[in-house]
């Protein structure tokens, strides 16, 4: 017999439903047919076909004869479905913890971040716990004037600028400032003192204002006292983090390279690196030499381009704290730090420069007792598209990965103390599509390898996991705005494969946070972003992304799932505490285009009771229903190409304390 689903799902509340309909209806001395509402403020259940013994039974008044009838109709709903024969998937949730999680969120946008419905979009319904900020640092007038002296619309110079290229080039520090266009470019330079250097930077810019006011919402609302009959919730701490996409532009030098691209406005192909570019600091490599410069003469003496970057980050992270009211939980010193592009970016292609700027931060971050609590993350690397990614481009020297930069840190106990948590991108080599649902890179990534897995590449290599710190996915995009793939197109290319992703990175990526690009840009909805002002809370992306991040709370831990017999399937657990009550979120993943028929055990030791279920699919999102529970076991139908949030809580606390 096949049963019409609730919010996508069959669910076993309806015995309840009816039962109750039964019971007003004896009382208004009518009888309550099937498929008529049975209260509550849920959706109905309809049987499509109605057995005559059934019928007479739901027509019968008394008590004892309503039980049975119940138990029938309750036998009729947990039975698998026959519209479509399969065997009967098992999902099992073991109570052992795995890697921590930290939380979701996304990069702050600085369109609508100053404005209330964005900040109730992402705090209240999507759940953020995680907030990352662009923290290139912003100089006052007149360092920041005519956008750094580079040819824009500001018309001085008007484009394509005095060198035909739409930009302003430089070698190095001494060459920024040499005579342009008839002016000479000025820098800041930062002395000992941290309250001087602050007041060199600019927090008011209206895209600066509204990236702080979404990071002060985000402070505020964990900081909120519980009102009146409310109780006070252990999960809802807010964790506040940022990247410097590069820093200032006399800092840097030339890497050697040169742009690749054109267009209108955009830089000419074959301009060397670094050069201003509308005001952003493109590419370049970050003097790490340390040697000491009279053009960074802070009035005690010179210092070098490497003490400059530590005592300008860490003034700007203090004035932006200040600002905003907010306290900074983690910063990442570079952006994606070997990819030079013509935005703000900076390159360090060898780990010896990077381990020299991650050592100078943190000491610049421990003189300041307002910077000292900072985390330090990294590398923020791509996770690449081969094993070469993981590891080195070309030959040595060549341009060090990912995992060659965590190796180094760990040789370094300076470096590996200043490091506290590594931080990586999904993206392929790229830096444009996505790479998070590539299974082999993220274990690559979590445990390395014991024999090349390519040529020219190191036989023994240790993945994040070997070093005893936690990771986070950091940035990811690229998927269209479809809730499913269209005809010949990749699964990841959809908000189904966005799911996809956030499962791999936190299953077999054993991450502890994962974070989108961003969430809004104030255009249409699009590869960059979960959703749009118009959209909001109905785009396909923003809700896929909504089903892990709204009840995944900071604190939970990854449980150990089996399925049985459940190819195209995918489902992960997560147990956790709030106050005194434990609670498991099970998320499951039918990217198959056939239903399936799935059995769930180990949500709850209890052996009765109802599961909130939220269903999302392609004729429907986010829609909520129960579900019952009979003998410790549930049983559901999934929708075609669906996803699936099961929340389950029982008042003590079942999971072990082991750590994978």
């Amino acid at each position: 017999m096949q049963r019409q689903a609730i919010g996508g799902v069959r669910t076993l509340g309806a015995r309840f439903r009816l039962k109750y309909a039964a019971k007003r209806s004896k009382r208004r001395g009518i009888a309550n047919k099937p498929g008529t509402s049975g209260g509550g403020g849920q959706r109905d259940v309809t049987l499509r076909t109605k057995p005559a013994p059934l019928l007479a039974c739901l027509r019968t008044r008394t008590v004892w004869v309503l039980t049975l009838c119940s138990f029938a109709l309750l036998t009729l709903i947990m039975s698998p479905s026959r519209g479509h024969a399969q065997a009967l998937v098992t999902v099992s949730v073991a109570p052992v913890c795995g890697q921590p999680i930290d939380g979701f969120g996304t990069t702050a946008p600085a369109k609508h971040g100053g404005e209330g419905w964005l900040h109730e979009l992402y705090y209240g319904d999507l759940g953020a716990s995680l907030l990352r900020v662009d923290l290139t640092p912003r100089f006052r007038a007149p360092v920041s004037d005519y956008a750094y002296n580079s040819p824009w619309f500001h018309g001085a110079p008007p484009l394509p600028g005095p060198d035909g290229n739409n930009v302003r080039s430089y070698r190095d520090g001494d060459d920024y400032s040499r005579t342009w266009s008839g002016r000479s470019a000025p820098i800041a330079v930062m002395g000992p003192d941290i309250e001087q250097n602050v007041r060199q930077f600019d927090y008011v810019a209206k895209d600066i204002a509204a990236i702080g006011s979404l990071a002060r919402e985000g402070a505020r609302r964990a900081r909120r006292t519980p009102g009146k009959g409310e109780r006070a919730r252990e999960d809802d701490a807010f964790r506040l983090l940022g990247s410097l996409w590069s820093p200032a532009p006399w800092l840097k030098r030339s890497s050697g390279e040169t742009f690749t691209g054109s267009g209108d406005v955009m830089p000419k192909s074959g301009t060397p690196w670094p050069f201003v570019w509308s005001g952003n600091f493109a590419g370049g490599v970050l003097d790490t030499s340390d040697q000491p410069r009279a053009l960074f003469d802070d009035g005690t003496g010179p210092t070098s381009a490497l003490t400059q970057f530590a005592r300008g980050t860490a003034a700007y992270v203090l004035g932006f704290q200040r600002a905003f009211q907010v306290r900074l939980y983690a910063l990442s010193l570079q952006n994606e730090l070997n990819f030079e592009t013509f935005y703000n970016s900076c390159s360090y292609p060898q780990a010896s420069g990077y381990l020299a700027a991650l050592k100078a931060l943190r000491r610049e971050l421990d003189r300041s007792p307002e910077l000292a609590g900072i985390a330090l993350m990294g590398p923020e690397d791509l996770l690449g598209s081969d094993a070469y990614a993981l590891w080195q481009f070309g030959r040595a020297p060549g341009v060090h990965k990912n995992l060659q930069y965590l190796a180094a840190v760990a040789q370094d106990p300076e470096a590996s103390r200043a490091l506290s948590f590594f931080a990586v991108h999904a993206y392929s080599s790229d830096g444009v599509h996505s790479a998070g649902n590539d299974e082999q890179q993220w274990r690559w990534w979590r445990d390395g390898w014991r024999s090349a897995p390519a040529a020219g590449l190191p036989a023994d290599v240790k993945g994040a996991r070997a070093y005893g710190k936690k990771s986070w996915m950091t940035e990811m995009s690229g998927e269209p705005n479809v809730w499913s793939p269209a005809q010949g197109a990749a699964l990841g290319d959809s908000a189904l494969g966005l799911a996809l992703k956030v499962h791999r990175a936190l299953t077999t990526g054993a991450q502890s946070a994962w974070l989108y690009w961003q969430l809004l840009d104030g255009k249409k909805a699009s590869g960059e972003t979960l959703t749009d002002d118009k959209l909001r809370a109905r785009s396909p992306k923003y809700v896929a992304f909504k089903h892990y991040a709204r009840f995944i709370r900071p604190g939970a831990c990854v449980s150990e799932v089996t399925i049985d017999n459940g190819p195209e399937l995918h489902a992960s657990a997560y147990q956790q505490r709030a106050g005194n009550v434990a609670s498991t979120t099970l998320v499951l993943l039918n990217t198959s285009s056939t239903p399936k028929d799935v059995e769930l055990r180990g949500l709850t030791s209890d052996k009765r009771g109802l599961l909130t279920v939220y269903t999302s699919h392609e004729a429907a999102l986010w829609q909520k229903s129960s579900l019952f529970i009979r003998g410790k076991v549930a049983r559901l139908a999934l929708p075609a190409r669906s996803l699936l949030t099961v929340l389950a809580s029982e008042p003590r606390l079942r999971t072990q304390a082991v750590r994978k």
